[in-house]
């Protein structure tokens, strides 16, 4: 008899004895879900829901049952997640539970789930708040969002305060922050004061609407490192106040706070070229909204002030000046390198690399190293080898990109810090390519490998000795040096064995058939045993477009070795989610639910469709009548 057949039996069908028995004991899940459909009696419902190993079957009967102590049973204890996740579902959808019994069930699973989806659901539901419950999650939830969930439900300002200031976790503090039940300027000018994160600072600044209070914290000194933070508040508009201060008080640290927060960049400007107090000046010059190309041009020409002059030059933006700048006042000060860090002039860059000062070579490379390190490596490759100065090599060195410029700085520089600054980054090639692929003929080719052979064999330098033996690509050399009974023979070992990780990977049938006839014995052992793994894969990934049982393939996911065939479980654990998803989107679902799964975009289309299909309020449907549409 066929599937069809046996369907068309129990609809057809009087007897429920015969429905059960299908229910219970057919070998096709699909028809023992089809037949639940059909049953009757609620303990034959029950006991498929307990004993049936396909979870799809067991919510199928779990949808049936009208048995709310039973249901609450299920829900706390059955083994199994998802039927433990459906049956929570279906009690809050449909509203099987008063609301003071409904709490105590959210409470208990929150408490007590294991499954950290299933303890979102209970902490997000607004049945969830009880204060204590909240507190315990907060505190010692296993997983960050949950505890976030928690924290925005707590209303004890002074434990909402706690977690903004104290707890580790900068997420959790700023769930505090955000919770509307903190407003306490006092704390939230503390977070500003000291939270290290800059979006925590934001939302506390945002959150402190009294102008007046918003003023003392500005002119407080303790938080003039926060200046930036408090004048990006909504909330702060005081520009004429600012103004006023400027011009009238006699108090110095107010007027560079007004000077650094007015706008008004014609004013700043008249500050810049007028007041008479330099620290003043450099504040207004500072100022985000100042940028007259003009008055910094003429400040880095003419000013005495060095600190002035340094903020004028980090400002310009035309090369053309910062270059005049550069050769009118070619000395080591901080506004002269800070001019050559700015400039991209390749032939200027090249003339102060070889500069008697050393601080004016290592920003000339440092500059180098920003803007041209990759059209440019000859150029600091004859800086690694030639200036006196280390740091300057170092610097050179760190920013080339030529393998064959950094094997030579290692085989021939004098120092050893640059030598295996260079050895390490050296792009490190797969052991494999000696197997893949011919060996490239070419003399440069040839000698790079030839050098560091050498010296993987006879550097008397442990560090830049272990270094090279770390990338070498020669498992000839490799194996003659891990037969060694000292610190090289691990390091070649080591990098052997990334050879071998490196085989396993290989999901390609005509690579690993090469690797198997290469002729090392070792490396057609692995890739033999690779390749059988690859054949057994491929039948796993067949097999599992099969399974329909959700915790079998969790099982495969958390278990299998193999990455493709934990893949393939992943996607066909999402498609059977899916559907059991659409098919919990039925008449019998809460109506509330149903409109927050049509607004929610983080829900697919088809999903949001279904549950768009079902909603019965007129004015939502025209309000969303365009999803149906997409």
């Amino acid at each position: 008899m066929t599937s069809y057949d046996v369907m068309e039996l129990i609809k057809r069908s009087n007897n429920q004895e015969e429905i059960i028995d299908i229910a219970q004991n057919d070998s096709d899940w699909h028809i023992r879900q089809f037949a639940v459909a059909y049953i009757e009696d609620e303990e034959a419902l029950k006991d498929i829901l307990i004993n049936d190993s396909i979870n799809s079957v067991s919510i199928k009967a779990m949808e049936q049952i009208s048995d709310i102590g039973f249901l609450i049973d299920v829900c706390l204890n059955n083994p199994f997640s998802h039927i433990r996740l459906a049956t929570l579902n279906r009690i809050i959808d449909e509203s099987l539970l008063l609301t003071s019994d409904l709490t105590n069930l959210l409470n208990n699973v929150a408490l007590n789930d294991p499954n950290e989806f299933i303890v979102k659901l209970a902490v997000e539901n607004t049945n969830f708040n009880n204060p204590e419950v909240i507190m315990t999650i907060a505190e010692s939830g296993r997983d960050v969002e949950i505890k976030k969930l928690a924290i925005s439900k707590i209303t004890d300002e002074k434990v909402l305060s706690d977690f903004a200031l104290n707890d580790s976790n900068v997420f959790i503090r700023r769930e505090a922050i955000l919770n509307p039940n903190l407003s306490d300027f006092d704390i939230l000018s503390e977070v500003i004061r000291n939270d290290d994160d800059g979006f925590n600072r934001h939302w506390a600044c945002e959150k402190i609407n009294d102008k007046d209070y918003l003023v003392k914290l500005i002119f407080n000194k303790s938080f003039y490192h926060r200046l930036d933070d408090l004048s990006l508040n909504s909330n702060l508009n005081c520009e004429e106040y600012f103004k006023e201060i400027y011009e009238n008080s006699d108090d110095e640290y107010s007027c560079l706070v007004a000077a650094y927060l007015i706008q008004d960049e014609v004013y700043l400007a008249n500050i810049v070229l007028n007041d008479s107090n330099d620290k003043i000046r450099l504040h207004a010059i500072k100022n985000k909204h100042f940028s007259n190309q003009e008055i910094l041009k003429g400040l880095i020409l003419s000013e005495d002030n060095r600190d002035i002059v340094f903020c004028a030059v980090s400002k310009i933006r035309d090369e053309d000046v910062l270059i005049e700048y550069i050769r009118t006042n070619l000395d080591d000060g901080r506004a002269t390198l800070q001019a050559i860090l700015k400039v991209n002039d390749v032939e200027l860059l090249k003339e102060l690399s070889m500069h008697s000062n050393p601080k004016i070579r290592l920003y000339a490379v440092k500059s180098f190293t920003n803007n041209f390190k990759d059209q440019y490596n000859s150029i600091l490759r004859d800086i690694a080898f030639t200036d006196e100065n280390k740091n300057i090599c170092l610097e050179a060195t760190g920013a080339i990109t030529n393998p064959y410029d950094l094997m030579e700085i290692a085989d021939k520089n004098d120092d050893r810090d640059i030598r295996a600054l260079a050895l390490k980054i050296i792009p490190t090639s797969r052991l494999l390519d000696s197997f893949l692929f011919v060996h490239n003929s070419n003399r440069q080719s040839l000698n790079f490998n030839q050098k560091l052979k050498s010296l993987a064999l006879n550097e008397k330098d442990d560090e830049i000795r272990h270094i090279a033996i770390s990338k070498l690509d020669d498992k000839e050399t490799l194996d003659n040096i891990s037969s060694f009974e000292n610190d090289d023979s691990e390091f070649a070992k080591r990098r052997l064995n990334s050879l071998f990780e490196d085989i396993k990977g290989i999901d390609n049938e005509l690579l690993l058939k090469k690797l198997i006839s290469s002729g090392d014995s070792d490396v057609s052992y692995i890739a033999q045993k690779t390749f059988d793994d690859w054949i057994n894969s491929q039948k796993h990934i067949d097999e599992i477009s099969r399974i329909s049982d959700i915790e079998k393939l969790k099982s495969i996911i958390d278990d299998d070795f193999n990455y493709y065939v934990r893949c393939e479980a992943e996607g066909r654990l999402e498609r059977l989610l899916f559907n059991i998803r659409l098919d919990e989107i039925n008449e019998k679902a809460n109506q509330d639910k149903l409109m927050d799964i049509v607004k929610d975009e983080t829900f697919p289309l088809e999903i949001r469709n279904k549950a768009f299909s079902k909603v019965n309020d007129v004015k939502f449907r025209e309000n969303y009548k365009l999803l149906s549409d997409k």
